[in-house]
């Protein structure tokens, strides 16, 4: 497994080191909001065109893009076109949404490679599928199996809005096979990277902000210590 990270915008990787991503690279994302979130150094407050000519950049790749569903709509599909397959990630909240849309680009998500429990384990036919081995049903277009990240959570570093590892997770198991790499270009502090290496996948991440991008490094540390 190799893991690969620059502390660098993405754009700038893209246009030196573009031709060294393997041809198996996913591109699997939660980029930044555009909605003047506080990050540390980062400005998140671009205009409709900045912010689509940015995430353009990664038109032509197999790509996977988390984001709210009236800004995917707004800057999402305007500068990467209508998604191949889409997905709602749905969860208990406060906050003024409870879902995100994950969208797929030159690759569907394999539902198949994720299980989730059956609804009716008690119906005959599923308990028939259960002493034959099953492990659950197919994943649906929409789950609310996983929580955001808390400020109370272990998880909750530096970063003002990370995703839980275990939603990257399953979009890698979904989007990806053993020894594919994963190139997040917006890695904050490294909850993808660390999802890849959970699951055998190689890695290349790019960050612009070095605080964000040294505690990338720590957690990458801890994960393959």
């Amino acid at each position: 497994m190799s893991i690969h990270i620059f502390n660098t915008d993405f754009r700038d990787f893209l246009a030196e080191k573009a031709g060294n991503l393997p041809e198996n690279t996913t591109s699997i994302t939660d980029p930044p909001y555009n909605i003047e979130f506080p990050y540390n150094k980062y400005n998140d407050n671009l205009s409709a065109d900045e912010y689509i000519e940015m995430l353009g950049k990664l038109a032509g790749m197999k790509a996977v893009i988390i984001h709210y569903p009236i800004p995917t709509m707004r800057y999402i599909i305007p500068a990467l076109g209508v998604p191949d397959d889409v997905m709602a990630w749905c969860y208990p909240s406060n906050l003024p949404h409870q879902m995100r849309l994950i969208s797929y680009y030159g690759i569907k998500a394999d539902r198949n490679a994720v299980k989730q429990p059956y609804r009716n384990p008690n119906d005959k036919r599923i308990q028939a599928r259960i002493k034959a081995g099953s492990e659950g049903a197919r994943m649906y277009d929409w789950f609310a199996d996983i929580s955001i990240v808390k400020n109370v959570s272990k998880e909750k570093g530096k970063h003002p809005c990370p995703v839980p590892v275990a939603l990257m997770e399953r979009i890698i198991l979904m989007t990806t096979q053993p020894g594919d790499t994963v190139f997040d270009p917006f890695m904050g502090c490294g909850t993808t990277a660390v999802a890849a290496i959970k699951t055998g996948r190689n890695f290349v991440g790019c960050e612009i902000d070095p605080l964000y991008f040294a505690e990338c490094e720590k957690r990458i540390a801890g994960e393959v210590d």
